[in-house]
C-alpha cells in the first residue's frame, strides 16, 4: 500500500470533496493514481450515503465532468472561478481529474448517468480515458461501448499493452497503472486470480452474481491478453475448466455478445 499517513491523507481528503462538493475540494481530493485498495475504502463510504445524498454526488460528478470537456456535455451555469481553477491544471493534472470523476461516476449505487457517460466516451480519444469508461458502465449492460472498446483491446497492439499493465498495477497498489509496463515475462496471477474467481460465480443466489456476469466478457479479454502475449497456455486444468463452464445464460446479454464470449473460450483454451 505505500506510506500508510499518504494513503490516508488521500483517503480523506477524497471523501472531503464528496462532502463538500466544490471544485477546489474536487480538486485536491481526486487529484490521485487510483489504486484497488483507495477506490474500494472509499466506495464503501459511498455505499453507506441515502439515496437524496447519492444524487446530489451524482450531480456533482457530473458538473465535474462537463467542466473538465469545456461544458460540452450539456448546458449550464458555471462561475469564472471554477472556470479558471480548471483552466490551471496541467494536461497531466486534468487527465488525472477525469479518470477519478468517471470511475466514481460509473460506480455510486444508484443508476448510472448512461447517457453523459457515453458521451464522454465518443468525445474525448484518450485510451484511458475509454478503458475507465468502459468498466464504469459495464453493470448497465449497454453493450455500446463494451463491443466496442473489445475490438480495439483485440485489434489494437496500443490498447493491448494498457489494459494488461493497468491491470497488472491497479491490482498490484504498488506502481503508477499510467507509468507500469507489463513485460510479457512478469507473474500474472494478480491479475489472473481475480478474474478466475468471478468466473467461478454462476449462482443466481450469489449477491455477486450480477457483478459477474457484467465483467464475463472483459475478465475473459483481460485473460486471453495475458496468454496471447505470452504465447503459452500458463492456466492450470482447474482454470481451464472454469473458463470453459463459465455460464453465458443471462437475460441480458445479446445473442451477438454470447458469441463473442464464447469464440473468445475457444481461442483461450486452444493457446
Amino acid at each position: 500500500m505505500g506510506n500508510s499517513n499518504n494513503y490516508y491523507d488521500k483517503y480523506e481528503k477524497m471523501i472531503n470533496a464528496f462532502q463538500e462538493k466544490t471544485v477546489k475540494s474536487a480538486i485536491e481530493g481526486f487529484l490521485v493514481d487510483l489504486n484497488d485498495d483507495l477506490t474500494n475504502n472509499v466506495r464503501d463510504y459511498l455505499d453507506l450515503q441515502n439515496n437524496e445524498e447519492l444524487v446530489k454526488i451524482q450531480k456533482f460528478l457530473n458538473k465535474l465532468l462537463n467542466l473538465l470537456y469545456n461544458c460540452e456535455l450539456y448546458e449550464m451555469q458555471v462561475e469564472q472561478e471554477e472556470i479558471n481553477l480548471i483552466n490551471n491544471l496541467s494536461e497531466k493534472d486534468k487527465f488525472e481529474f477525469k479518470e477519478t470523476v468517471i470511475y466514481f461516476s460509473g460506480r455510486l449505487p444508484i443508476k448510472v448517468d448512461l447517457e453523459l457517460l457515453k458521451k464522454v466516451y465518443y468525445l474525448d480519444n484518450n485510451k484511458y480515458i475509454k478503458m475507465n469508461l468502459t468498466f464504469a458502465t459495464l453493470q448497465m449492460f449497454d453493450e455500446e461501448i463494451e463491443l466496442d472498446f473489445v475490438d480495439k483491446v483485440v485489434r489494437n497492439p496500443e490498447y493491448d499493452e494498457m489494459i494488461r499493465s493497468w491491470t497488472m498495477a491497479f491490482f498490484r497498489n504498488e506502481v503508477s497503472p499510467y507509468e507500469y509496463k507489463d513485460k510479457r515475462q512478469d507473474d500474472w496471477t494478480v491479475a489472473k486470480m481475480p478474474r478466475i474467481k468471478r468466473l467461478k460465480i454462476d449462482d443466481k443466489e450469489n449477491p455477486k452474481y450480477k457483478k459477474a456476469m457484467a465483467y464475463r466478457l472483459m475478465d475473459l479479454v483481460v485473460i486471453y491478453l495475458f496468454l496471447r502475449n505470452r504465447n503459452k497456455n500458463s492456466l492450470q486444468n482447474e482454470e481451464k475448466d472454469i473458463i470453459e463452464n463459465a455460464s453465458i445464460d443471462f437475460e441480458l446479454y445479446s445473442e451477438n455478445k454470447k458469441a463473442i464470449i464464447n469464440e473468445l473460450k475457444k481461442k483461450i483454451l486452444e493457446i
